[in-house]
């Protein structure tokens, strides 16, 4: 009897890493700000600060993880994330201050978020995967949608059962022991353990001119990855949806809260996301495998400024639900779109530092997006303001997949 492609085993220990990362920190944002902003007493403003301090130093420490990544152990990668979020949250139960909570959101769990997160999972079931690629892919990241429905409600009551001190602290220490899990189920390539990798369909493309294999056999210097042009205009749409996403999440719970809804009300919100982001990572994979990055990015798009626009003239709570089925679509097209960019542009021997290198350069779109939001809503009483920037950004990022090229891949590996 044939064993089942070891590869899949890969794509569910990089769907779990994303279960913790995605759950844990970015789907959960808003019960943090919300949280925090009746611990502290601060200025909105302030409060998203800890957004603000999480994606300046993801961006910041990505090309080392990247570069990790790609030169030494995935599997290692991964493990040191479990240690660096469980500890993170252990000393967010600690903290006294708003101060100690940025720090812990900029050092600690930055690590867990990257190590644990798109550009170890990439990089491993590239190295795995080519005809599948994409539904691969895509199955792995709907660990964090996975992650989003069940995070939210769950620390929402964890949070009112036993105070939010007591249910971090708890979190963080079943979070460091999953990094056994990883550890053993991980492998790096499949020739460390005698296997080979997925082969590749008669002349399947990866949407940009050239073979799977040929784009994987290629090793590139960050040098050469920046002096393409490809890579530059992956950047700005990867860097406009990803302002959108990572913004709306840790503003939503405060709109919501403007609107008189909170507790499970406000956390059904995120579990309405996370369940159709869910599903459209997973169409979207497959979709990128059939009709390429540029198609699977216009539909991405369209359903997001259908969302933001269903926030910014409805505010029933029907209508927010309505909102948010739109938007999770969307937000379920934007990871696979933004990896497979990389790792059917640059290859799988190359997708960590191109992942690592471009996610600083994302820095002065995204970070500034969920303060920027919170300051708007301090000074004008709304988030209409908000979704109308938003829906900006994601026509900018739809408008730059119309001259998306791939990278010229040279003949022979360098």
């Amino acid at each position: 009897m044939k064993k089942p492609f070891y590869g899949w085993a890969i794509t569910g220990g990089g769907a779990l890493g994303n279960v913790l990362q995605g759950g844990l920190i970015f789907w959960s944002m808003g019960i943090y700000t919300s949280t925090f902003e009746d611990q502290f007493s601060q200025p909105r403003a302030r409060i998203t600060l800890i957004e603000t301090f999480l994606t300046v130093a993801v961006n910041l420490m990505s090309p080392l993880i990247g570069l990790w990544v790609d030169k030494g152990s995935a599997r290692a990668v991964v493990v040191t994330g479990t240690t660096a979020l469980g500890s993170g949250l252990i000393l967010i139960s600690l903290a006294g201050t708003l101060v100690h909570i940025w720090l812990v959101f900029a050092l600690l769990i930055p690590l867990g978020a990257l190590a644990l997160g798109v550009i170890p999972s990439t990089a491993l079931i590239s190295r795995w995967f080519r005809r599948r690629r994409g539904l691969a892919l895509g199955i792995s990241v709907t660990g964090s949608s996975i992650g989003g429905a069940l995070a939210p409600p769950l620390l929402t009551y964890l949070f009112m059962a036993y105070g939010w001190r007591s249910a971090l602290l708890g979190t963080g220490l079943a979070v460091i022991a999953l990094g056994l899990v990883f550890y053993r189920v991980l492998v790096n390539y499949p020739e460390d353990v005698g296997l080979e990798p997925e082969p590749e369909a008669d002349r399947i493309s990866s949407g940009a001119g050239h073979s799977l294999g040929q784009a994987d056999r290629w090793d590139w210097s960050v040098r050469q990855i920046l002096a393409t042009p490809s890579f530059w205009l992956q950047t700005l749409i990867s860097g406009s949806l990803l302002a959108v996403t990572l913004g709306l999440l840790a503003n939503l719970s405060l709109h919501a809260k403007d609107l008189g809804y909170v507790g499970q009300q406000a956390a059904l919100l995120y579990t309405t996301i996370s369940f159709c982001s869910f599903f459209g990572k997973i169409a979207s994979g497959g979709l990128i495998d059939r009709l390429g990055v540029r198609v699977t990015g216009w539909v991405t798009a369209l359903a997001l400024l259908s969302g933001l626009q269903c926030f910014l003239w409805l505010d029933g709570y029907a209508g927010l639900i309505g909102a948010c089925l739109l938007v999770g679509i969307g937000f379920g097209g934007v990871t696979p779109l933004w990896t497979n960019m990389a790792a059917r542009g640059f290859g799988a021997r190359s997708v960590g530092r191109t992942l690592g290198v471009m996610n600083p350069l994302h820095i002065p779109i995204t970070a500034p997006s969920a303060p920027l939001a919170g300051y708007i809503s301090d000074t004008t009483g709304s988030y209409a303001l908000v979704f109308m920037v938003y829906s900006g950004l994601v026509l900018v990022a739809a408008s730059a997949l119309v001259f998306l090229r791939p990278p010229r891949v040279p003949d022979s590996p360098g």
